[in-house]
């Protein structure tokens, strides 16, 4: 099974095809998608994407992970420094 496509990107609107949920933020992984909340892990654009916001997504069975650094290329991924 593969991940939901993302059907458009635009600045603070992400969809995922097949979901009717339009997101700021989100998270896709093989069978789902749902917003990602940067408050439930304390990410910010620094010190960047935390550990528990990666496990998540590996945790359902992600086999190639894709961080985006959002439209300015801000947010930093914190724990690859």
């Amino acid at each position: 099974m593969s991940s939901p496509e993302i059907a458009s990107l635009s600045w603070g609107r992400m969809t995922v095809r097949g979901c009717p949920t339009t997101y700021k933020d989100c998270k896709v992984w093989p069978g789902g998608s749902r917003t990602w909340d940067w408050r439930e892990t304390g990410t910010e654009h620094v010190p960047g994407v935390q550990p528990a916001d990666v496990k998540e997504v590996l945790e359902k069975g992600v086999k190639t992970l894709v961080i985006g650094r959002g439209m300015s290329e801000a947010l930093q991924v914190g724990f690859l420094r």
